[in-house]
């Protein structure tokens, strides 16, 4: 890039006008170079705005035809050209991109016409969050159809539930896995309704009450692909709760994608060996030759501490007096890359999940000792005999108890043992059937039993499969569209502008 020149830089830090001093070098390094770093990401959006800016105003005899033409001319030159580096001597990226202008043409100050840096800024800002947004919801609909998926293929495959990493109650790996496509269904929700309030124009506003040149708003907001203007001025210049419900949408969604990670963690170990990750998403030890080290899962979990912290930190942020711009200072860059890192780590888990090994016999062995079906008994019992369910539970935990005592697994307890065991309880309670025992011990009849909405009967999980496949195809087909429809509407803004300045589309 060729260097701009001392006398671009001060004039559009205004030096000489409002200022009689250019920055300070130390400013420049310190707080300039933080600022500008964090906002290049804007800057092809920042092009778009400036295009549809100078368009519209033109368009409404704001701007002079002529000086438009030129505007609009160097304003296709600076998108076709892609990025430039941004220079902290220039200030932020606002002022780096009017200097590249006044480079280009002498109608640069008509840039400036009745809108402040932060009107530009902000509405360059609310396209890269469309754009993100929409990325980051094709990721979850990837992730949850790869779910589905996988729950579909392992609906009858059992397997231990745990709770405080304790045996608790029989599953299919189906069932586990379907209970965290919910959480990424609902983190599309949540994106979905984001998205909606993103997706209006913040241009046309002036500093923040309007202007006293008619910019027709609904006019810019077209232009962009916005659904339409945000509604008022003050609150579209100085909003602060977007950035933090981006965010939230950040972490709520990387926390989902963590907790899965960290159950994965303990399956892949020894000593519960459930699952093995793919070599391509582990790393070897340097030290300890024997280990494959899940490095795939513990980014997932890193990705997930981090993101909470920028939560934080843009929150915080934005606890100032109304008319501060700090409170963009940190939003501008941290929350497009939180939601960016989000949906680079929602495809790496779809990636996980789809190379994932499951061991069914290892599930099998750990079922063995009959620790899962405690509360199974317990509830058969209750349904068999007439007995209430806390004096069932009772019952069988003094069995477990006794055969902890005798260093006996559950698994061991006969039908013998079982009924001698409830008329020592409850004199009065009927004969225990044939079968009750075994039925409480199989896992699969176990499995079948559970046929309501939500449980792990194979039917049942390959219904919910079945119906958030569906789903998700359909959320993705409509973020596919969103996305059409966008690129056609910045398309058609190029072609205007291609039209307006005399060159060729």
């Amino acid at each position: 890039m060729t260097r701009l020149s001392d006398r671009s830089a001060g004039a559009v830090l205004e030096i000489g006008n409002r200022l009689s001093a250019a920055p300070s070098p130390r400013m420049v390094a310190v707080a300039f170079a933080e600022e500008v770093s964090g906002q290049v990401p804007l800057s092809p959006h920042l092009v778009l705005v400036d295009l549809a800016h100078v368009i519209t105003l033109a368009e409404r005899d704001v701007i002079p035809r002529g000086p438009a033409r030129d505007l609009v001319g160097a304003l296709l030159d600076l998108h076709d050209e892609g990025g430039a580096e941004a220079l902290a001597e220039l200030g932020d990226l606002y002022t780096n991109h009017e200097a590249r202008i006044a480079a280009r043409t002498a109608a640069a100050g008509w840039l400036g016409t009745a809108r402040a840096r932060r009107e530009a800024l902000t509405t360059a800002y609310h396209l890269l969050l469309r754009e993100r947004l929409l990325v980051l919801g094709t990721a979850l609909t990837r992730l949850g159809r790869r779910l589905a998926a996988a729950a579909l293929a392992h609906a009858d495959q059992v397997m231990p539930d745990y709770t405080y990493l304790q045996a608790a109650q029989p599953t299919s790996l189906g069932h586990y896995l379907l209970g965290f496509a919910w959480p990424v269904l609902r983190d599309l929700g949540r994106l979905e309704a984001l998205y909606v309030r993103t997706d209006l124009c913040p241009a046309g506003c002036g500093s923040m009450n309007g202007s006293v040149a008619f910019q027709d708003r609904a006019a810019l907001s077209r232009r962009l692909g916005f659904s339409s203007p945000l509604a008022h001025g003050r609150d579209a210049m100085w909003q602060a709760d977007l950035a933090i419900e981006a965010m939230a949408l950040s972490v709520t969604a990387s926390v989902g994608l963590d907790r899965l990670a960290e159950d994965l963690m303990i399956f892949a170990t020894a000593e519960f060996g459930l699952v093995r990750l793919a070599d391509k998403h582990s790393r070897a030890s340097k030290i300890l030759p024997q280990k494959r080290n899940p490095y795939a899962l513990a980014f997932i979990r890193g990705l997930a501490n981090r993101l909470i912290g920028a939560q934080a930190g843009v929150a915080a942020s934005a606890r100032t007096p109304t008319g501060q711009m700090d409170n963009r200072m940190l939003a501008y860059g941290a929350v497009p890359e939180a939601l960016g890192s989000c949906a680079e780590a929602t495809d790496l888990m779809a990636e996980i999940i789809g190379a994932l090994s499951f061991d069914g016999a290892r599930a099998e062995a750990l079922l063995a000792d009959g620790a899962c079906f405690a509360s199974d008994l317990a509830e058969r019992l209750c349904l068999a005999l007439g007995l209430d369910f806390r004096r069932a539970h009772g019952l069988v935990g003094r069995l477990v108890t006794r055969l902890e005592g005798e260093e006996r697994a559950l698994s061991t307890l006969t039908q013998d043992e079982l009924s001698a065991a409830c008329h020592a309880f409850d004199a009065a309670l009927p004969p225990v059937p044939d079968g009750l025992l075994a039925a409480a011990f199989d896992p699969k009849t176990c499995l079948e039993a559970r046929r309501d909405v939500g449980g792990a009967a194979p039917q049942e999980v390959r219904r919910q499969a079945r119906e958030l496949d569906d789903t998700f195809r359909h959320r993705a087909e409509d973020l596919a569209a969103t996305a059409r429809r966008n690129a056609m509407a910045l398309g058609s803004l190029v072609g205007e502008a291609r039209s307006c300045s005399g060159r060729a589309p």
